[in-house]
């Protein structure tokens, strides 16, 4: 006799199997579905963290924090390495050290294959440009050449380009301006011949940071040489990257800066002033987290009023853009000459302990400065002699490999010439010696056949 189980017991059982299967399936599909959506949405992602890259780092954090919600170690790659580097652009050092640790080591789990190197591409390039924010561009070219190096293995052109773009802006920051412009320029003819193989906002992307690097290639060649063509040059290329920049405040910000300080350099101090307070209005309407370009307003109205001989207005923005440059630990060079400034002025105005105080700063930041700006321009130099070294040795080891490769086939044509010239000889001589052996046999039976056929001649008797 089997058991009588209550009415109610077998029914809250049936109810809670039911629940939990329920749960699980649902958790199980929700789970599935939530990797679904990022796998769908990753190519988007990436588009998307690029796009706002130079127009709002806030922004393209939040498609990367968004992206690292997978759990395909591709995408965790690609997106702690963006991290690491939109994080340092905000002075974050420490996280941004975090999370591109982070991407090695899903890196490392990714097992080898195209993909593994198009995203290792991706992650050198972030590395770069980070240590290019922290001023370390030896570091930073280093990432870049290992970068190309595995965007050529696998045929990435696009990637290429944007490791080439990057490598001209180490150039005019270290004052390799020339070698900058060269290689933005080749740049800029690649992309006129090959628009089809980007969108249209991609394309906007590379053209108005490509441009906007030429413009301050042009810009510092102009305060080096003095040369009023470059200073043209320089405002012909930042109009070029206004016109390609509505998508990206960030660089539509600084070409708008930058020309600013071309109408000061010609002496429009009136015009250069409006664009610089117009700049620092956007600045604020965008909601930028790089305060950089507020330290450079600043700092080129503090000039302006210098020039001008309102000198406690210029004392004004010179402080301000000290406090936000300490703030930030941004533009060193700025807050340099901004304390040569501040002295000066105080010389002027008989206030020796501020004088003193500023020129201070100056002299001990300077030494420093220059002797970090010096070394790093030869570790680039040294590394790009190096690697057009390489490449040279690789060209000579090329055409050595063609030449060797030339020569054996003329040897082996020169063989192969000489033994069918044998061939041909023996043969002729063979058919010779089998020509006269036939026609001596033709000549002996000819005689044979003469003789054989012969009759006797009778002999007249002589008359007497």
């Amino acid at each position: 006799m089997f058991p009588v189980v209550p009415t109610f017991l077998k029914t809250n059982f049936t109810r809670l199997t039911i629940c939990l299967l329920s749960f699980f399936i649902l958790g199980t599909a929700f789970a599935q579905q939530k990797n679904t959506v990022i796998e769908d949405d990753y190519e988007t992602l990436k588009g998307k963290i690029r796009l706002y890259f130079n127009a709002s780092t806030d922004r393209a954090l939040m498609y990367a924090e968004q992206m690292a919600k997978s759990s395909n170690y591709e995408h965790l790659a690609f997106a702690n390495g963006a991290m690491s580097c939109l994080l340092e652009s905000k002075g974050e050092t420490e996280k941004s050290n975090e999370k591109y640790n982070k991407a090695l080591a899903y890196l490392d789990k990714m097992p080898e294959s195209k993909v593994k190197k198009s995203v290792m591409s991706s992650v050198y390039n972030y590395k770069g440009l980070t240590e290019w924010y922290r001023g370390n561009h030896s570091a930073a070219l280093e990432k870049f050449q290992e970068g190309i190096k595995l965007s050529s293995e696998i045929g990435d052109i696009k990637q290429i380009i944007k490791f080439k773009s990057n490598i001209a802006l180490i150039n005019k920051s270290i004052g390799n301006l020339q070698l900058s412009i060269k290689i933005s320029k080749e740049i800029i003819d690649f992309l006129d011949k090959n628009e089809a193989l980007y969108t249209k906002n991609d394309l906007l992307n590379v053209q108005s940071g490509v441009y906007l690097s030429l413009g301050g290639a042009y810009e510092n060649y102009f305060v080096e040489n003095k040369n009023v063509k470059t200073l043209d040059s320089a405002a012909y290329f930042y109009k070029k990257t206004i016109l390609y920049s509505k998508l990206f405040p960030d660089n539509l910000t600084i070409a708008k800066l930058s020309l600013g300080n071309i109408l000061n350099w010609k002496g429009g101090y009136k015009n250069a002033e409006k664009t610089y307070y117009e700049v620092i209005a956007l600045v604020k309407q965008t909601g930028s987290s790089d305060l950089s370009d507020f330290i450079i307003a600043y700092y080129n109205l503090g000039d302006i009023y210098l020039t001008t001989k309102k000198y406690n207005k210029a004392l004004v923005f010179f402080r301000k853009s000290d406090s936000v440059s300490l703030l930030t630990n941004n533009e060193p060079y700025t807050y340099l000459k901004s304390n040569c400034y501040q002295a000066r002025i105080y010389n002027m105005l008989r206030m020796p302990e501020l004088a003193h105080k500023h020129s201070r700063i100056y002299l001990d930041r300077l030494d420093e400065f220059e002797s970090k700006l010096r070394e790093e321009r030869l570790n680039v130099n040294y590394k790009q002699g190096e690697e057009n070294l390489t490449a040279e040795m690789l060209s000579i080891e090329k055409k050595y490999k063609q030449d060797l490769f030339l020569t054996r086939g003329l040897n082996f044509f020169y063989i192969l010439l000489f033994l069918a010239l044998l061939f041909l000889l023996i043969k002729s001589i063979s058919s010779k010696n089998k020509v006269q052996k036939e026609m001596i046999i033709l000549t002996e039976n000819s005689k044979a056949k003469i003789v054989s056929n012969a009759r006797p001649i009778a002999v007249k008797p002589k008359s007497f």
